[in-house]
């Protein structure tokens, strides 16, 4: 209450409020819905809240009509919110490459027609952190065999990109946790460029 009387106190005297003209109809109201949701979800996240974080994010995954890139984000947040809650089996299921592609194939012909939606650059990275927060997961869950086999598709879909940061640091993680010391260091002497 405190910040909205602060407000209040700083408009003119005799003014409650502030006008000003209405705003235009909103032409896509779907993608309108899919940035609330979206929205939510990070609020939630942020105020450490996961358990209210959950129903958008879960919503925000259904809603087909809504930009691909922000239902992948959708995953990402639902992810994060049942790990946080200790539901590894669940973020797993936020992050599978099933409900992935699912999502992309779904969303393809409406990201077409919708101007300002996600290039296939911003695509290609956002369904790399979906992959690699699902190697975390794995990992978190103790599932090595799992989390390296999904991170080594995932690297060889790359070509001659180098691959993110965090997928080497994976990398090494997983190999150091399987006693694989030699390839842990091989790999970072490869990062470091020697």
């Amino acid at each position: 209450k405190q910040w909205y009387q602060r407000r209040v106190r700083g408009l003119p005297p005799g003014a409650e409020s502030v006008k000003c003209l209405p705003a235009a109809p909103a032409k896509n109201p779907s993608g309108l819905r899919a940035s609330v949701l979206c929205n939510l979800a990070y609020v939630w996240l942020e105020l450490g809240d996961p358990l209210q974080a959950i129903q958008p994010a879960q919503a925000l995954i259904e809603l087909a009509t809504a930009p691909v890139d922000l239902r992948l984000l959708g995953c990402i947040y639902a992810a994060e919110a049942n790990i946080l809650l200790d539901k590894t089996f669940e973020a797993t299921s936020c992050l599978s490459p099933e409900l992935v592609d699912r999502i992309k194939q779904s969303s393809a012909a409406a990201a077409k027609q919708e101007t300002g939606s996600a290039t296939g650059k911003d695509l290609n990275e956002i369904t790399g952190t979906i992959i690699l927060n699902n190697v975390a997961v794995q990992c978190i869950k103790r599932d090595l065999n799992k989390a390296k086999r999904i991170l080594v598709q995932y690297l060889s879909t790359l070509g001659n990109e180098e691959p993110p940061l965090q997928a080497t640091m994976l990398l090494v993680y997983i190999e150091l946790r399987q006693g694989n010391t030699e390839n842990a260091l091989s790999i970072l002497k490869q990062q470091q460029g020697g």
